[in-house]
């Protein structure tokens, strides 16, 4: 399951709590750094993430900027998952809103950048990319199917360990 489906999951059921993770500490924390909030935008669900992570892509000649990101150490998915922006669940092109979500595997398994937009516009869609960097931190990518693109991300010290 995706981060932003599984977040969904927890924060609907009211498993979250508020706590802030130290940059100082350059591990995990227990708790997020905030609560993404959940609302409605054009009848569709929505998850504004919060956090000091961030990611930028370039593709097209253009640089694309992610701000406001949750860096998730998933023990399900076997690595980061980072998403940052806001998901609008089931609207066309996020309803014009900007987010990007990102899985950082260890090795041997691959990961993956699930899908992009700003503005409006839908970037890439769900494409296997190759990390330099270490998994818990930052690090820079690029696609290996799908449109070309390159990027980087940071957690600038904050990394929730969720499940």
């Amino acid at each position: 399951m995706h981060a932003r489906l599984s977040l969904l999951v927890l924060l609907g059921g009211g498993a979250l709590t508020c706590g802030v993770a130290s940059g100082a500490a350059a591990g995990t924390a227990s708790a997020p750094p905030c609560v993404p909030r959940l609302a409605t935008i054009k009848k569709h669900h929505d998850i504004a993430y919060c956090g000091p992570a961030t990611v930028a892509i370039q593709i097209g000649g253009r640089t694309y900027q992610f701000s406001n990101g949750l860096c998730d150490r998933s023990a399900t998915a076997g690595g980061l998952e980072l998403s940052a922006g806001t998901l609008v669940q089931g609207a066309a092109d996020d309803a014009g809103r900007t987010f990007v979500s990102l899985l950082i595997a260890k090795s041997p398994s691959s990961s993956e950048a699930f899908e992009g937009y700003s503005g409006g516009t839908q970037l890439f869609g769900d494409t296997e990319i190759a990390q330099n960097g270490t998994l818990l931190g930052e690090g820079t990518f690029n696609s290996v199917l799908g449109p070309a693109f390159s990027g980087s991300w940071n957690c600038h010290g904050v990394i929730y360990s969720g499940p």
